[in-house]
Formats: structure tokens, sequence, C-alpha cells
């Protein structure tokens, strides 16, 4: 009896110890597959949620299997999205290396290499891709957009449509063919193909440029606007398209919306050799609808949508349409970031010496000016005749009561800081 009861004090908990491991056995959830993870993480690209562990976990994969293709492709993703180029290209070439029979490696790797200007490596690339997965459609697209690009159009539409016609949702696909029938003036297939790329992602640049063009070519300028100014705001020195979205913009009556556009537009046109009347006149007329203030948030904006060394042709036109509608302080200001790119640019150095001598009435810096412009053009007779002007009442200042009576009543105006002209071999000749 006391044996038993031994044995049932030492049995008891043992078995008790042997339910509780058989239950964590049996309960515990297995760690997800290397597959399942990468799946989760596609996703996860594909939505731009990238947060820490997704690299974390890409880079776990990868020390643990260093040849899986899809980690490769997926981490080269993630590079591509952050904009660091040499390390998305790194990526995808070792997804190419481990997954030749991965046609999504090439595809990547072909359209990074193509984004960055490696025009014959992404060819080459591309052509074996070709011969190695000729009904994949992702390929069959990249090989049509190839063909379109080197004006081979009939080729080219012929590829797309036998990538359409594989039923498999790939962004841009659809928008490229919309692209041609825009061009050959079929507006309402148009829209319906860009349509199917915005199902996809509602705010796709191409799409939506193309929607709106198509609307904006059958009349709808304001239903037009919105699908052009996403486009606008993603990419707003794409060829015509600032200009489309202005001329829209001033057709519909939206001034606002029309401001900004119709500046990067000027400067996208501008030319040094050209005085680009048409943008010009638009910018005036659109100005002309809008508030100071709402010009110089616009100028701000366009500026930096410019970068940090914008062309200076673009700041000398600005200049001259704020000269034409009396914002003379915003034309200086123009004309001296202008000269700070192309210092030698005679005709600007004169308009901002016709400002500085009316609008400041610093006669001293604006004969300076007008000493530079003669400098870099001794044919111009304009840029002469003030200067020689300018020259002789300023010699004749202290006698002139009415010129002194004047700028009395009429207080110079501030002006930006210029920029130092320097010594010019035509000054001896204006006093």
């Amino acid at each position: 009896m006391i044996k038993r009861s031994i044995f049932c004090a030492l049995a008891l908990p043992l078995v008790s110890s042997l339910i509780a491991f058989s239950s964590a056995v049996t309960f515990a959830a297995p760690p997800p597959s290397t597959s399942s993870r990468l799946d989760a993480i596609e996703k996860r690209i594909e939505a731009d949620e990238l947060s820490d562990d997704v690299y974390a976990q890409l880079e776990a994969i990868i020390a643990k299997e260093p040849t899986n293709p899809k980690a490769h492709l997926y981490l080269g993703n993630c590079y591509a999205k952050l904009g660091l180029p040499d390390q998305a290209i790194e990526e995808f070439k070792l997804a190419t290396k481990y997954g030749p029979n991965e046609p999504k490696a090439f595809v990547e790797l072909v359209k990074q290499q193509i984004k960055f200007g490696q025009i014959p490596a992404a060819m080459t690339l591309l052509n074996e891709a070709g011969r190695k997965f000729p009904k994949d459609p992702e390929v069959q697209f990249l090989i049509a957009s190839s063909l379109i690009a080197k004006g081979k159009w009939d080729e080219g539409e012929y590829g797309l449509k036998m990538a359409i016609a594989k039923k498999k949702k790939i962004l841009g696909l659809t928008s490229a063919l919309a692209e041609i029938r825009l061009m050959q003036g079929n507006f309402d297939e148009a829209m319906k193909l860009a349509k199917a790329d915005l199902e996809i992602n509602p705010k796709f640049p191409m799409a939506n440029r193309i929607y709106g063009l198509a609307l904006a070519s059958t009349g709808k300028f304001e239903e037009s606007i919105g699908p052009l100014d996403i486009a606008y705001q993603a990419t707003p020195f794409k060829q015509g398209l600032a200009e489309n979205l202005s001329a829209c913009a001033v057709w519909a009556g939206k001034w606002k919306i029309a401001l900004e556009p119709s500046i990067i537009a000027l400067g996208a046109t501008a030319s040094l050799d050209s005085n680009n009347p048409k943008q010009k006149a638009r910018l005036y007329e659109v100005m002309r609808h809008c508030t100071v203030n709402e010009i110089e948030l616009a100028i701000k904006a366009a500026t930096i949508k410019s970068g940090q060394h914008p062309p200076a042709a673009f700041f000398f036109a600005l200049g001259d349409v704020l000269d034409s509608i009396n914002m003379r302080k915003f034309a200086m200001e123009q004309y001296t970031r202008g000269l700070q790119e192309a210092p030698t640019y005679g005709r600007a150095w004169y308009r901002l010496g016709k400002d500085l001598e009316i609008y400041s009435k610093d006669y001293e810096a604006a004969l300076q000016c007008y000493q530079k412009a003669h400098a870099f053009k001794l044919q111009d007779a304009e840029i002469a005749m003030a200067m020689y002007s300018l020259s002789d009442k300023l010699a004749k200042r202290n006698k002139d009561w009415a010129w002194r009576l004047k700028d009395v009543l009429k207080p110079p105006k501030p002006a930006p800081a210029i920029p130092d002209p320097g010594a010019t071999a035509a000054a001896g000749a204006t006093r």
C-alpha cells in the first residue's frame, strides 16, 4: 500500500508534464516557410509598405539561402523604390544568376538598366529574355516598348496586343497601347485602355496623362484638369504636360491651377535664342487673374521643381513676364538669378538696368548694368542708347532740379542684391 502511494506520487507529476509537453507539440504553430514569407513580403512591396522588418526578413533569408532568387529580386525591388539604383541593379543581377528561369528577374533588371541609361546592357539582356521567355507577357511588353521606341509602331502594337491577350495585370501595358490610340485620334479607345491601368493604380501618371489628354481632345477641358494634374505633380517636366495642363485650366477659367504649370511650361520651352512669345502671352494672361501672393508662391514652387540649376533662359523669360505686369522687384530677382547661370547674357543686364533705373532709381547700379550689357552686345542700339542717355543724365543731375524733385516725390523702391558687374571694355566710353 505504501509502495503504491509512492508510485502514484511520482507518476502524477510525470504524467502532467508529458500531457503539457504533448499539448505544446500539438498546438504550437509551425514556423512559416521561406516561400510564404517571401509571398507576404512581395505584397508589402507592392503596397509600398517598406519598413525595417522587411529588410531584416530579406537579409535573414539571404543569409540562410544566399542563392534564393526571389529574395534577391525583392531586395532589388526595395532598393529601387528607395532610389538606390546601383544596389537595385546588383540584386537583380543576382536574381537572374540564381533564377535563370525566373522571367520577373530579367524584366526588373532590364527596366532598371533602361531607367538609368544602361541601354546597351538592357537591350542585350532583353534579347536573351525574349529567347528564353517568348510567351511571358512582361517580356513581350518590354520588347514591344523597345520596338515602339525605335519607330516600329506596327510591330510594337502587335506585341502589346499579344501581351494584353494573356490577361495578366501589368501596370503600364494598356497605357502603352492607349498612347498609340491617342496619337491615332481614337480617343474613346484611349480612355478605355487608360482606365484599365487606373483600376490597378489610380495615381499612375502615364494613364492619367493619356486619359486627361483624351478628355481634352474631346472638348472636356474642365474634366481633363484632374487627371492631368495628377500626372503633372508626378512628372512636371514630361514633354508637353505642363503646357497641356495650363492650356486646359485656362480654357476652363481655372487660373490658379494654370499658374504653376504655365511657369514650368515657359521655363521648359525658354531659350536664350528665342523670345518664346506663345508661352509668355499665356503666362501673362494667367498672372493677370492671380494675386501677388499666389504668383510669388507659384514662382517659388516652380523654381524648386526645376532643380538646383535651372536654365538661365527660364529666369530671363519669367522676368520679362513679371516686368509686363509691373512686378518689378520679382522681375529683378529673376534676372539676378539667371545672371548667376549666364553672366555674359547682355539683354538680361539691360533689363535689370532698366528696372534699377525706373523702379529702384539706383542710377549708378543701373549704369553699371548698361555698361555690362553693352560690353556683351556691342551692336545693340537700344542698349547703347540707354547707357549713353543715363550717363549724360547723371553728369548733369546736380543741375537738373526737375529730375531731383521727381525722385523726392517718387522715392526709390528696394531692389535685390545685384551681381558685381566688374570692369568692362566699354565703361570708359560712357563718361
